[in-house]
């Protein structure tokens, strides 16, 4: 990192004393446009790598060698001092010979810078998501185009100190790309007596513990017959697959499913345990996720909004410390939850077409009035298996029951 800092600083003395003999100091983009002929695009890129105080940003900001010698041939033909001119193609070369010593060249760089550089880190991270959602798309033979999941907490009606969640999840767009192995969509737990009080149960959005996955689907709200799906048991579940030859290739389909998991979430902060987590993790890749936090007023004051983060495979929170600050598989993304108020009735987006009625009939099934839980919106493109969204919820004190 002290090298790349070096280079940073020397690409900047390099531009500014190639550029100001010609412009003038401090000179605006527009200007460097017009003295040594460049586009828009370069002209900014100079400007922003010669006025940047932070190195790191410099380097990221500035164009790749071959780039940068095309501006200095232009600087050459504008007049630019011979001495600068040296100066300048001197630097470059040792910047190609640093980029040499990085996998991929820039865009190991790039990965590089990082950590220094947020914008560097976002948009590395972006085409990261990109490449390996794509990828495990092709592996699969499966893409959609939107995933969409709710959880809904709910005071649970049976155990004050426990919260329920009411999921609602689903695929729009799913397409085969090739025929293959029938893909899961649905895993249910199978209950073989009514468990306790205090347990956590798996069940319909009716309270139903049947243990057919079939009875979690939304029909109204998917695409998919009955007979297009078959049932495998596996160990204690049932899993819902799609049949070997539904749906045709790029055929597209749309599937949406409900349940509860009955007083799966601590309400109250215990001595050893400040926070509760609810996963979203994708089994499929789709292009853009969507995850809906919804909390009933009585639930969760100090999450409003949740703090989300995006954890790897291997984060397991039943062994681990139940602490937002284990990052121990943790990616660098910083997640926000957009509120967008109490109730269904700005829930509605164009990715999943009749959101809020689908999410109407979810409340009325479960027997509650929507305008009595907040709701928090989080959107992220290519989020690939293999990673979840967490959600965080900080823990209230009982003495916080009840306020609004």
């Amino acid at each position: 990192m002290h090298a790349l800092a070096e280079l940073g600083h020397a690409l900047q003395r390099a531009m500014t004393d190639l550029v100001e003999p010609l412009t003038g100091l401090t000179p605006k983009p527009n200007d460097i446009g017009h003295a040594l002929s460049l586009d828009r695009t370069q002209s900014w890129r100079v400007s922003r790598m010669m006025s940047d105080e932070c190195p790191y940003t410099v380097l990221y900001e500035s164009p790749a060698p071959k780039g940068l010698g095309l501006i200095i041939d232009a600087a050459e033909r504008a007049g630019a001092p011979a001495e600068a001119i040296d100066q300048a193609r001197l630097i470059v070369r040792q910047y190609g010979q640093l980029l040499q010593a990085f996998p991929e060249g820039r865009a190991g760089l790039e990965v590089a810078l990082s950590a220094r550089v947020p914008k560097a880190r976002d948009t590395a991270n972006r085409k990261a998501r990109k490449q390996v959602s794509i990828g495990m798309s092709q592996l699969l033979g499966l893409r959609a185009t939107v995933r969409y999941v709710s959880g809904i907490l709910v005071p649970s009606e049976n155990l004050d100190t426990k919260v329920d969640v009411v999921a609602t999840a689903g695929y729009i767009g799913l397409r085969r790309l090739r025929y293959g192995p029938s893909p899961v969509v649905f895993s249910g737990k199978i209950y073989t007596r009514k468990p306790g009080i205090d347990d956590p149960a798996l069940e319909t959005l009716d309270g139903d513990l049947d243990p057919d996955p079939r009875l979690r689907l939304l029909h109204q709200f998917g695409s998919v017959p009955a007979d297009a799906l078959t049932l495998e048991p596996s160990g204690n579940e049932l899993r819902l697959k799609l049949a070997p030859d539904f749906p045709e290739i790029n055929q597209p389909i749309t599937l949406f499913f409900g349940q509860r998991i009955a007083r799966s979430l601590e309400r109250y902060r215990t001595d050893t345990r400040t926070h509760e987590v609810v996963h979203h993790a994708p089994v499929l890749p789709a292009d853009v996720n969507i995850f809906d936090t919804i909390i009933h007023k009585d639930l969760y004051h100090s999450a409003r909004p949740p703090h989300l983060t995006i954890e790897r495979f291997g984060f397991d929170p039943s062994v681990q410390s139940y602490k937002p600050d284990d990052t121990s598989f943790r990616m660098n993304d910083d997640l926000q939850a957009s509120p967008l108020g109490m109730g269904v009735k700005k829930m509605n987006t164009r990715e999943v077409p009749r959101l809020a009625d689908l999410l109407g009939s979810v409340f009325s099934r479960i027997g509650r009035d929507p305008d009595d839980f907040y709701v928090f919106r989080t959107t992220i493109n290519y989020l690939p298996p293999g990673f979840a969204v967490t959600v965080w919820l900080s823990l209230d004190e009982r003495g916080e029951a009840g306020r609004a």
